[in-house]
């Protein structure tokens, strides 16, 4: 009987030992047939997560992030009157960027974007020298970018090469800057545009009523949107939501001018020629107009932060510092731009 049992036991032994070998094998000969048909393995890239193709890429925080739409930003610089912007040289002194707007526009999905930036906001600027040489940097005032350079074309560039600092290094299309001192143009062009007064503007403009609603003429709409000082509690941020409602307005009358008359864009950009900077061509223009009249307008977006006073630029005097929320910035950037991240080392 023992003598069986042993037989027995060898047997099943022999037997389990054969099938784990066939299949191994099995498996072996699946996995030779798998590898030796391209159709069965995923392309080999850097990013594996991303099967469409690369179009950008930013990083932010040591993390690296791509998009796939094509996607156009631009910039639109709006210039204090501080500064000696007709000086050349040495002599020139550039104004600050009062105002900073991102336009991001897709044109995978017929849509654009934008995103206001607080020009108090705190980021790295390159001390551009009047002969377009920039040997250092120093964190400051996004605003003060414009300061910098030897003309306005260098201080525009300046400017864009620190928001797109900001931005984790997105790539921009074009810029467009003008003066403050031109709200009047753009407000005369669609007729006026219609606010609900917010704040308080009794000191500067006792006709801006807080609490009414008007169509603003030329004159107040440059004191709705550029007076800070003397104006509710002073702050930029305060300014920057009556600059965003006034933008909303202005480009649904736009809009509306457009849809009228396709030449209403090259008008107004024959309008202000003569004090914009820019380094965009009326073709240029002109495409980007048809482009927004087939594309829907996804807002305007700002970053949150957290505000506060501090002597950065070493002249003795206070000054509002922001800085940006880094997971709002990822946030909003994601949004915009469809960001997915595909490569985490720093």
């Amino acid at each position: 009987m023992k003598g069986k049992n042993l037989y027995r036991r060898i047997v099943v032994i022999a037997a389990v030992v054969m099938a784990a070998a066939g299949i191994y094998l099995a498996v072996r000969q699946l996995e030779k047939k798998f590898l030796a048909n391209p159709a069965t393995q995923k392309e080999s890239t850097e990013v594996p997560d991303i099967k469409e193709t690369i179009r950008g890429t930013l990083k932010l925080g040591g993390k690296k992030y791509a998009w796939t739409h094509k996607m156009e930003s631009y910039l639109i610089i709006g210039t204090d009157a501080s500064g000696n912007a007709s000086a050349k040289g040495k002599e020139y002194k550039g104004t600050m960027a009062d105002f900073l707007l991102v336009l991001a526009v897709d044109r995978t999905d017929h849509t654009y974007s934008m995103i206001q930036l607080n020009r108090d906001t705190i980021t790295e600027v390159t001390l551009m020298q009047t002969d377009g040489s920039g040997m250092a940097s120093a964190e400051e005032q996004i605003c003060t970018a414009h300061w910098y350079g030897g003309n306005p074309i260098q201080s525009c560039e300046n400017t864009v090469e620190a928001v797109s600092g900001l931005l984790g290094g997105i790539p921009f299309t074009g810029y467009y800057a003008l003066n403050m001192e031109d709200i009047p143009v753009l407000n005369r062009m669609v007729g006026g545009v219609t606010v609900t007064i917010e704040d308080d503007f009794s000191k500067v403009d006792p006709t801006l009523i807080k609490g009414s609603t008007l169509k603003l003429s030329d004159k107040q709409a440059y004191t709705y949107v550029h007076d800070r000082f003397d104006v509710g509690d002073e702050r930029n941020i305060s300014r920057m939501k009556r600059q965003r409602n006034y933008m909303e307005a202005f480009l649904k009358q736009a809009r509306a001018e457009y849809e009228k008359d396709s030449g209403f864009v090259m008008d107004l950009y024959r309008e202000l020629k003569d004090t914009t900077v820019t380094d965009l061509t009326g073709k240029k223009i002109s495409r980007l107009a048809k482009e927004f009249g087939r594309s829907a307008n996804q807002g305007i977006y700002s970053f949150e932060g957290k505000e506060k006073i501090g002597q950065r630029l070493g002249d003795g005097i206070d000054h509002a510092e922001f800085f940006i929320d880094d997971d709002s910035r990822l946030q909003i950037l994601s949004k915009i731009y469809g960001l997915k991240e595909y490569e985490t080392k720093k």
